[in-house]
């Protein structure tokens, strides 16, 4: 059996997807050596087992897979209309381009499925035993650290704003219940010392509000609070609030 820790697995990703007209792939059994050739210039037939391309269906699937995890709202529907039809991977590359973070989720998505299949192919072809090929699979999940978490980066520019007067930041509203979007997707209490006017606090924070809102695609939204108005809730608001607040910051 050949050992999987001399075969480059970046390599042999790009083996596997490359779809040039008059290139094969192969790869050698005993040293996990990749090599290519170009059928026009002839020469002899490399050894070893040849590296058959991915399926089309296979990428698109990753792709399409993609699109349905994406949070914000604008980018998951440009990207849902740019898988549709012929040309789209050409247009989901595209699309990606206006949205610089999300093409960075992609690169480390596309990166963990391709090494799986990669380590799968391995044992397809038994170069490999399928139980090493599920251990070495298991080290490349779905990136999940991608997704912000969007109410503690909110928190964080808050503490920015406000500094010491900021005392607390606590989630609440379908958030915290899990419901999906509601009227307003992402619901804040901001506890601040020395509350004089909510309108103007309203005010001060809108711009963090906003820019988190159009970067995220959630509408978010927030609540000045002071602590004793947080102790004693006369709002039917605040009583809401306060009974399923879950804390930030």
């Amino acid at each position: 059996m050949l050992d999987p820790e001399s075969v480059d697995l970046d390599e042999l990703c790009a083996a596997l997807e490359d779809r040039s007209s008059g290139v094969s792939w192969w790869i050698d059994p005993d040293s996990g050596a990749i090599s290519s050739r170009l059928a026009d210039v002839g020469g002899p037939r490399p050894t070893g087992v040849r590296i058959r391309r991915t399926e089309s269906r296979e990428s698109y699937q990753d792709m399409a897979q993609f699109v349905a995890a994406v949070h914000h709202r604008r980018a998951a529907d440009l990207l849902d209309r740019a898988i549709s039809g012929p040309g789209a991977f050409r247009r989901f590359k595209d699309t990606l381009f206006e949205f610089p973070e999300l093409r960075d989720q992609w690169f480390r998505y596309r990166g963990a499925r391709g090494r799986r299949r990669a380590v799968h192919w391995l044992a397809d072809v038994e170069l490999i035993t399928r139980a090493e090929a599920e251990r070495l699979a298991a080290g490349f999940p779905d990136p999940t650290a991608g997704d912000e978490d969007l109410p503690a980066a909110v928190a964080v520019d808050l503490g920015m704003l406000y500094g010491d007067r900021l005392e607390q930041v606590m989630v609440f509203g379908s958030w915290v219940r899990g419901e999906g979007p509601g009227e307003f997707d992402l619901q804040l209490l901001v506890v601040l010392a020395d509350l004089r006017s909510q309108w103007e606090e309203l005010h001060r924070m809108d711009d963090v509000l906003w820019q988190h809102t159009e970067r995220s695609g959630f509408t978010v939204t927030a609540v000045p609070v002071s602590a004793a108005e947080l102790a004693a809730p006369r709002t039917s608001l605040l009583v809401r609030a306060v009974a399923e607040a879950r804390v930030v910051a």
